[in-house]
């Protein structure tokens, strides 16, 4: 049983959607991208920041002004992007730290834990 469903507007009615089958929010202009899978999304129309606060906290973060993912989600985490589905993703300076927090990390490097 999936848990936590939330409601979009599309096309003049709300869709249910749920948070652990989103693989990724775009924002473009005044529209987010809620990406539920590689290659189909939903565009909204409200901000990422907005989107974030309606979606579960521990399971998303911002790692760009205009990116948002599901940590469960990373496959991989370079100095400037994240691997999703075998996809990169942009990764800013100013969010790095963040995502390294979040993260269960075994066997950390010092230089990680310096930046």
């Amino acid at each position: 049983m999936k848990k936590n469903a939330v409601f979009i507007w599309q096309d003049r009615v709300l869709k249910k959607i749920y948070p652990d089958t989103i693989h990724c929010l775009t924002m473009d202009r005044n529209y987010t991208n809620i990406f539920v899978s590689e290659k189909d999304y939903v565009m909204v129309r409200c901000s990422l920041d907005n989107a974030l606060k309606v979606l579960p906290e521990d399971e998303f973060i911002k790692i760009h002004r205009s990116h948002a993912v599901p940590i469960s989600y990373i496959e991989e985490v370079g100095r400037d992007y994240v691997l999703i589905s075998g996809k990169p993703i942009p990764l800013s300076r100013q969010y790095y730290k963040a995502l390294m927090k979040k993260l269960p990390i075994i066997g950390r490097q010092s230089s990680l834990a310096k930046d």
